[in-house]
């Protein structure tokens, strides 16, 4: 018996229900590492639905879905954003997503996705592509550095007594 074809094309407005639903599931995953940082939105998929819909309209997005034969296995969100002076950074194309299906997982998936994420950016005119990973999702960061991306900021947070 032999694998399904791997496939990483771009998503289409038939496909909103599947990025919502992986949407919901990455929060999940991040609500696990850190229930203090990350949350679910409210309308889970619903909010996640709208959100997806609305990017899709948006030249500078590139929304990626990765199946195996004809099943969805994961997806990948990458947006050009301005520069932020806020952020200390230029323009440049963020990769702010990035979900395998916990069934599919360990398979190369994740690097495809990412391989198509980079090619997205230099679609999108980007001479980099930058995300943010959890601190405490070492599976992610390990996909990551190893596909040559390097840390450029720490996060830090403190709960505050009102």
């Amino acid at each position: 018996m032999h694998e399904p074809l791997l496939t990483v094309r771009r998503a289409t407005a038939t496909d909103v229900p599947v990025l919502a639903r992986y949407g919901v599931a990455l929060a999940r995953l991040h609500v696990g590492f850190d229930a203090d940082r990350f949350a679910v939105p409210p309308g889970g998929e619903g909010a996640y639905a709208a959100f997806f819909q609305a990017e899709l309209q948006r030249p500078e997005v590139v929304l990626l879905i990765a199946e195996a034969g004809t099943q969805p296995v994961g997806y990948a969100f990458v947006r050009m954003e301005p520069m932020s002076l806020v952020e200390l950074r230029g323009a440049g194309a963020w990769l702010h997503d990035l979900y395998v299906d916990p069934g599919a997982r360990s398979g190369g998936i994740g690097r495809r996705l990412l391989a198509a994420a980079k090619e997205a950016a230099i679609a999108l005119g980007s001479g980099s592509l930058m995300l943010s990973a959890s601190s405490q999702n070492a599976a992610a960061r390990h996909l990551f550095e190893g596909a040559g991306l390097r840390p450029t900021m720490v996060e830090m947070r403190i709960e505050l007594e009102g």
